[in-house]
């Protein structure tokens, strides 16, 4: 669903999201059957609204109506909302069958669209999990990719920490508003990031506490966003697990760190790798599989030559596409697209990978 909402219906957004009675599903519906006009939602009659919801989520849209939208807080943090259907959106993301609608964001909303891979694992992590990361994470960051994580204590917050150090990329997805990172102790970390380049995100509204019922719908948002997820340590009943799960049910890669068959903190990826999750040992296994090691050392801006490009090089910039999925995609007929793929191949401008077709850089904006 395709809407460029006004000033006016953002706001009508936000006030809805502001009481916890209102989920993302809630906020789809509403954009679904008022459309040409969300704001109506805040002053249709109880009688046409309970045709449309019932229980929790009118009683949320009724009280919605009694709030006041706290602008002072966006501001004093910067938060920047947006929007599914917006052009900030992540791609990714809104392929997804439970996609937020509105996504709270500090720091830069520019990777929101970037090539990333989740990487979770344990809480409790062993010196192992550090090895991995040391090794794994900065050829990714070398090749351009944003590193993904909850933000979490263990594994994720390592894996920040790592990608940091390597002058990398990297979004914090919270279970709470992000007004407050959480965990505590993980408080300067999440400004690190923020002061490097990285961004923080939630679906929560300003003000959510990290309610226990928050994290699942966390780690729905970092399989989402990310080409693949990394698995690093995990337990037989690790929440990173879910994370793998979510990412599979989305299509996306699924990869999981083989340990020893007598540790407990490595069941779960043992697990993973029996089920069909792919073996990671080096950072290769990533980039192989994604058809993306040639982003090793890529520096080329590619600037579209006229509007044909321009839609082309947009619909492959972050996923490899075939010629058929570009037409579809780009509203051009497929003969033209298949000649114009082949002289791009020839001109460097993009590679013909095992999924498709691939923008070889950076897309000049």
């Amino acid at each position: 669903m395709k809407k460029i909402l006004s000033k006016e219906e953002k706001e009508a957004l936000l006030l809805l999201d502001m009481s916890p009675k209102v989920g993302a599903k809630t906020l789809l519906k509403v954009l679904h059957h008022y459309r040409s006009d969300v704001v109506r939602v805040l002053s249709d009659s109880q009688n046409n609204l309970s045709k449309l919801f019932i229980g929790a989520p009118l009683e949320g849209i009724i009280e919605s109506r009694r709030l006041k939208l706290d602008k002072s807080k966006y501001a004093k943090y910067n938060i920047q909302p947006v929007f599914f259907g917006g052009n900030e959106y992540p791609k990714l993301l809104s392929e997804i069958y439970d996609p937020p609608i509105i996504l709270y964001c500090r720091g830069n909303i520019d990777l929101l669209n970037s090539i990333s891979i989740a990487i979770v694992g344990s809480r409790k992590y062993t010196s192992y999990s550090k090895s991995v990361l040391e090794r794994v994470i900065p050829p990714l960051v070398s090749a351009d990719i944003t590193i993904i994580s909850g933000l979490a204590l263990g594994v994720d917050g390592l894996a920040h920490y790592i990608t940091l150090e390597n002058s990398g990329s990297t979004i914090g997805v919270l279970g709470c508003g992000v007004d407050e990172i959480y965990p505590t102790s993980n408080r300067q970390l999440g400004e690190r990031i923020l002061n490097n380049g990285g961004l923080i995100i939630s679906e929560f509204p300003p003000g959510t506490p990290p309610l226990k019922q928050n994290f699942p719908l966390r780690n729905r948002i970092i399989a989402g966003m990310s080409s693949g997820t990394l698995v690093v340590e995990a337990r037989h009943d690790s929440g990173s697990l879910i994370t793998a799960g979510l990412a599979n049910e989305y299509g996306r890669e699924v990869f999981a760190v083989p340990g020893n068959i007598d540790s407990f903190a490595s069941e779960g990826t043992n697990e993973l790798i029996k089920q069909g999750a792919k073996m990671v040992t080096g950072p290769e296994d990533i980039l192989s599989e994604l058809d993306i090691a040639f982003a090793i050392g890529k520096t080329s801006i590619i600037a579209p030559e006229n509007i044909e490009e321009e839609k082309i090089f947009k619909a492959i910039e972050l996923e490899a596409l075939e010629v058929d999925k570009i037409s579809k995609l780009t509203k051009l007929d497929i003969v033209t697209v298949n000649s114009l793929m082949s002289i791009f191949e020839i001109s460097g401008k993009v590679e013909k990978v095992r999924a498709g077709f691939r923008l070889r850089g950076k897309l000049k904006r």
